[in-house]
């Protein structure tokens, strides 16, 4: 099926784009050895999710018009070059360099962020967790992997003349242009026609560009998934910032440091198809809240083990099952929140707020540090997991918080002659030409 082939693809360029993406683990460590200031230290990770963040409104706008391969395939091409430019940074001891190149390596967040979208694109309400999940669960072979190449990636770089920290941006070049291609090529038929399939009606189908983004967000569950998404990744992103240079200065090696980071993404990736499947059937709020309580937990260990190593490597992996758990939960509330058309804007509306928040905590990460030490960060982030929490409970007490439960899909099916656009809309979906049409939607 056309649904299940596209999927695939999906996975293997979100594996390719986790592992490109990796190379932000040597950042903070890159601009350290140039710069010799931990305060300075997290800013090159500032500019990288602050050029996420602005690239995913043009990247978002440009999946509208021209379908996700577009914009997923320009997205990662523009990454690739941000990394060749962080390669050059490296060579010559260029700090400026190294900003202006995070700005357009952060394209590669934003291509395999939106990519859980292209998921909800192509599936149905009732599985739509499992959709994001999986895609979510496919950045783990990539990402797991590039940290724990930290110290082979170096020894290839050093090969060719460059800093050893310049390698994971020698193979983030490599990984972004290869899912590129991938995308380009074999991501046919384009996840929005997809989209227009599953939602046969004009609400769902049309684009709506006349629709204040304000309204848009309006509902709860668009409030409630905009608020988990923004907040959850604020606190990761804060803990994570400068926990490379706080191992560093406890005397733990790179391979240390590349061991501690992969189990951290992989405690934020690995659990995708379960945080999916309890979505779907526990529902989103349920799991959001449940991932809120897992980053307060994540920031007390991570604060209460210092400079140990397995305390604070649970620490780590706690907040990285919190985030997952927030990111599945937050997106299904928020995809489920609009018609399928208007889906692009709120997403954009989204990754920016999550790019925003996440510069927020990575410019405040270093200073912070620098005065009150890493527990005090760590407790921070605790502390906005439990405002999250807070906010999610409250939330459950609107009159109108029944609009926040999971999709209820009908199983009988309104026997209704579908129309000739919608049995080819159909077919595109399912591969398989339908007789009846199923009114059942968002």
């Amino acid at each position: 099926m056309p649904r299940r082939r596209l999927l695939h693809v999906l996975l293997i360029a979100q594996a390719l784009g986790g592992l490109g993406g990796a190379a932000a683990t040597a950042t903070a460590l890159l601009a350290l050895d140039m710069t010799g200031s931990e305060a300075l230290a997290s800013l090159p990770l500032a500019v990288l999710v602050a050029g996420s963040a602005g690239l995913a409104v043009p990247v978002s706008a440009l999946s509208r018009r021209a379908g996700r391969r577009t914009g997923l395939s320009v997205a990662l091409v523009v990454a690739a070059a941000g990394a060749l430019a962080a390669v050059a940074a490296g060579a010559w001891s260029s700090f400026p360099l190294l900003l202006v190149a995070m700005a357009a390596f952060g394209a590669g967040t934003t291509a395999v962020m939106l990519a859980r979208y292209a998921a909800a694109d192509i599936s149905t309400p009732e599985h739509r967790g499992r959709a994001i999940g999986s895609v979510v669960f496919a950045t783990t072979f990539g990402a797991v992997a590039g940290p724990n190449l930290l110290e082979p990636a170096g020894g290839l770089a050093g090969g060719l003349g460059l800093p050893r920290l310049t390698g994971l941006f020698v193979v983030a070049v490599g990984a972004f242009l290869l899912a590129a291609v991938l995308l380009a090529v074999r991501l046919r038929p384009d996840p929005r026609e997809m989209a227009a399939a599953l939602g046969s009606d004009a609400g769902e189908t049309g684009d709506g560009a006349s629709t204040p983004l304000t309204a848009l967000l309006a509902p709860p569950a668009a409030r409630a998934g905009l608020a988990t998404l923004l907040v959850a990744n604020f606190a990761m992103v804060a803990v994570m910032a400068m926990a490379p240079v706080h191992l560093r200065h406890h005397g733990h090696g790179l391979e240390m440091v590349g061991l501690v980071v992969s189990l951290h993404i992989a405690g934020m990736f690995a659990p995708a198809p379960l945080t999916g499947w309890l979505t779907d059937r526990a529902g989103a709020p349920a799991v959001a809240g449940g991932g809120a309580g897992l980053l307060v937990a994540a920031g007390v260990v991570a604060a209460a083990a210092g400079g140990r190593g397995v305390p604070f490597t649970g620490g780590l992996v706690l907040l990285g099952l919190g985030w997952n758990a927030c990111l599945v939960a937050g997106s299904a509330l928020l995809a489920a929140a609009v018609p399928t058309g208007q889906r692009p804007r709120v997403e954009a509306a989204g990754e920016l707020g999550m790019g925003v928040a996440a510069g927020i905590a990575t410019a405040l990460a270093g200073p912070v540090v620098a005065l009150a030490g890493y527990g005090t960060l760590a407790l921070l982030g605790a502390a906005c997991g439990a405002g999250l929490a807070a906010l999610l409970a409250v939330a459950a007490s609107w009159p109108q918080a029944a609009a926040m439960s999971r999709p209820r899909v009908s199983r009988t099916v309104a026997r209704t002659p579908c129309s000739s656009s919608t049995a080819r809309n159909a077919s595109i979906a399912s591969g398989e030409e339908p007789s009846y049409r199923d009114p059942v939607g968002l």
